[in-house]
């Protein structure tokens, strides 16, 4: 702001004190620096009655700007904003400043200069300016100007100046200058004052200095503290990875970002987040960004454990101690890679044009890295920008032009496609925020570990429980089988025994009597013998020494013989046997079929008190594979849906009151299942229900 309110000369009344008082209280009012300038300025001008004072700030690469500016209307022209070369102030002129401590005034029609010592008794210290050197300091302290100098001050309508260094941490950081457009004499009371005026000023740059570390820091923290909240909330880690690159990237000005996870023991894929611009891949490129040599490059590193050979050790070496987290933060800085401008950097030749369509023009890569081990890496894009500089006048670059400017009108200087440099403060946001990201991928790879080995675990347990509930099944259907078989061989032996000492002690009365003890006992050997095939049947399929014998059977015959197997048992339970074949004849062993269709009959003339028992043979395709169908249905006493599976088991009945009532050893099914498999066939139960019957259906496979 400038401030071109018309010069205060101070009354005789006013003294030292209260002017110094009212200056510095002005300054003191506020803690910016911008506004610390603009009032000292003011209060200087209007001390000095002077025409202009300004405060004038160098840059990095010596050039200069007129940050603050005081001036009066109509006498000087205005110079805030505008940019100075380097070569207007040179290196030896700024290196007396700083060195000899000195403050100059000029006076133009007498082209003399003063240099006046600050209030310090090191005045010349270890001088290494060549004027220095060869002349006396009584003759620098007051000697003509450079006509260079005053042709220069001339220009810009000048006629005395009195110019005072400020100092930053030893340091040339800027000038405070007064120009006045007449010749003007100071006195030393009025060079004192200025002086303490630039001493206070100096002070407010250190304490605004302060204040930006400050606010900087506590802008880190801010951000940090966001990153650390946000890495143990609920969120998915792949939200949560993407909101922190997003975070980032905004945090340190970027246009935009990747973040790259390597696989791991427990994710053989990488895992890629992006954020904002982007390098523009060919359509139908597999290969990521992170591929190429100069990302390769940052990421290599050796793995500082051996190569773990379970989950178990895998997770035990990734275990972070506190030292190991201090030691990531201390080394993250180092770890960054800046480039100001890629196309400068031959290691990313190759990938440059996928960057060509794009405004990306500077990239800060670090890798994310615990111990020896990287665990990917981190990219931001910047891009690059336009500047706009209004330099005091159109100068010529050119070291050998050594003339003053004939003009200082504002030229503007419009520059495209400039870089914007990575400052240390965002390189160390980065490197903060990277070992928050190391951490949190090293806790979410720790997590999938825990995760893995809990359900290998619970894998485990439920196949040891699957095992301890099949072996006690098993136990239990042995014991079962055991007490069934027993009682089913003790029985028939028993009675076989029983009849067999009658006849042979002779206690029948008659003929007729004698016929019926042998009829028992004949029965009771041949149902004796049914059981002992049936068990050596099962063994015998089971341990695959039962053969096929195929042929082909015609199913007319088959059937009739199983009709009059059955037919005095239908009589005697009044039970109808219905029995329809649609197929003239199958393919396979005679022997195992009579014995399939036997036992279903038998079972469904055994367990059906009253109604029809229906045999069915038709024909069906399935899959333009020809089968042969059977069906045995009955309306006998049914069983339940959630038994009907382990039906086929073996030594399995429905329940104990059916073996208890209707006897048997649970193996005829079982039987039945084994032939029909050991046939090429398939076999299935179904019933609707208790008390509903029951159908047995089986295939065969029908050849021609």
């Amino acid at each position: 702001m400038v401030d071109k309110t018309p010069a205060r000369r101070p009354s005789k009344a006013v003294t030292q004190e209260t002017l110094l008082h009212r200056m510095t209280n002005r300054i003191r009012q506020s803690l910016e620096l911008q506004e610390i300038l603009s009032a000292t300025v003011s209060e200087m001008r209007s001390f000095l009655d002077t025409d202009r004072v300004k405060v004038y700030r160098f840059q990095p690469d010596g050039t200069g700007q007129v940050i603050a500016e005081s001036v009066a209307q109509n006498r000087l022209p205005s110079l805030l904003g505008l940019y100075f070369p380097a070569g207007d102030i040179p290196p030896h002129a700024r290196e007396m400043f700083v060195k000899a401590r000195v403050r100059s005034i000029i006076d133009i029609p007498t082209q003399r200069l003063t240099l006046e010592r600050l209030d310090c008794p090191e005045t010349t210290g270890d001088l290494t300016v060549e004027d220095v050197y060869n002349q006396g300091i009584e003759d620098i302290l007051q000697r003509p100007v450079d006509p260079c100098h005053v042709e220069y001050l001339t220009k810009i309508g000048v006629q005395s100046s009195v110019v005072i260094p400020i100092l930053h941490q030893y340091k040339l950081w800027g000038l405070l200058v007064s120009h006045h457009a007449q010749p003007k004499a100071f006195s030393p009371d009025q060079l004192q004052i200025v002086q303490i005026l630039a001493d206070q000023v100096a002070i407010a740059i250190s304490q605004s200095h302060l204040l930006f570390q400050a606010r900087e820091r506590a802008r880190q923290e801010t951000i940090i503290n966001q990153i650390s909240t946000l890495l143990h909330s609920p969120l998915k880690i792949s939200d949560i990875l993407q909101i922190a690159l997003e975070t980032v990237v905004k945090a340190i000005k970027g246009s935009g970002g990747r973040l790259y996870v390597s696989s791991s023991a427990t994710r053989s894929d990488v895992e890629l987040y992006t954020y904002g611009a982007q390098p523009i891949l060919s359509e139908g490129n597999q290969t990521l960004l992170e591929d190429y040599p100069f990302w390769q490059q940052v990421m290599t590193c050796e793995s500082r454990f051996p190569q773990p050979c379970n989950v178990a050790d895998y997770w035990r070496n990734l275990i972070l101690s506190e030292e190991e987290a201090v030691r990531l933060r201390s080394n993250a800085v180092s770890q960054v890679r800046t480039l100001n401008d890629i196309y400068q950097e031959p290691q990313l030749l190759e990938v440059v044009p996928v960057f060509r369509p794009t405004r990306i023009r500077s990239l800060l890569a670090m890798p994310l890295i615990y111990g020896e081990q990287c665990l990917g890496i981190l990219s931001i894009f910047r891009d690059e920008i336009d500047t706009d500089i209004l330099w005091a006048g159109r100068f010529d670059p050119d070291e050998r032009q050594d003339r003053v400017r004939s003009s200082f009108e504002v030229w503007r200087e419009l520059k495209l496609g400039q870089t914007s440099e990575w400052t240390d403060e965002e390189i160390e946001i980065c490197s903060s925020i990277g070992t928050h990201l190391t951490m949190a991928v090293l806790q979410n790879r720790l997590y999938q570990c825990e995760y893995q080995q809990r359900v290998l675990v619970e894998m485990r347990n439920q196949e040891l429980n699957k095992a301890r509930t099949v072996a006690e099944e098993a136990s239990r259907l042995k014991s079962d089988f055991l007490s069934s078989t027993s009682h089913e061989l003790r029985t028939p032996l028993a009675a076989t025994l029983n009849y067999l000492k009658l006849l042979k002690e002779g206690f029948y009365d008659n003929e007729e009597e004698l016929k019926e003890y042998i009829s028992v006992a004949y029965n009771s050997a041949e149902n004796l013998v049914d059981i002992i095939n049936d068990v050596l049947d099962i063994a015998k399929i089971e341990a695959g020494r039962m053969t096929l014998n195929p042929e082909f059977i015609h199913l007319s015959l088959l059937l009739e013989e199983q009709q009059n197997l059955f037919r005095l048992e239908s009589r005697q339970k009044e039970i109808i046997l219905v029995i329809e074949c649609k197929v003239e004849r199958v393919y396979t062993d005679l022997m195992k079929l009579r014995q399939v269709l036997t036992n279903l009959l038998s079972n469904a003339f055994k367990f059906t008190p009253s109604g029809e028992i229906r045999l069915e043979v038709v024909p069906e395709t399935i899959a333009n594979n020809h089968w042969v169908k059977i069906s045995v249905a009955d309306t006998g006493i049914g069983i339940e849906a959630a038994k009907q599976d382990i039906l086929f088991e073996p030594f399995v009945q429905a329940d104990g009151s059916v073996k208890r009532r209707y006897g048997g050893t649970g193996l005829g099914l079982t039987v039945c299942k084994r032939l029909v498999e050991l046939m090429g066939g398939q076999i299935a139960l179904y019933s609707p229900g208790k008390g509903k019957g029951t159908t047995v259906t089986f295939t065969l496979p029908q050849r021609c």
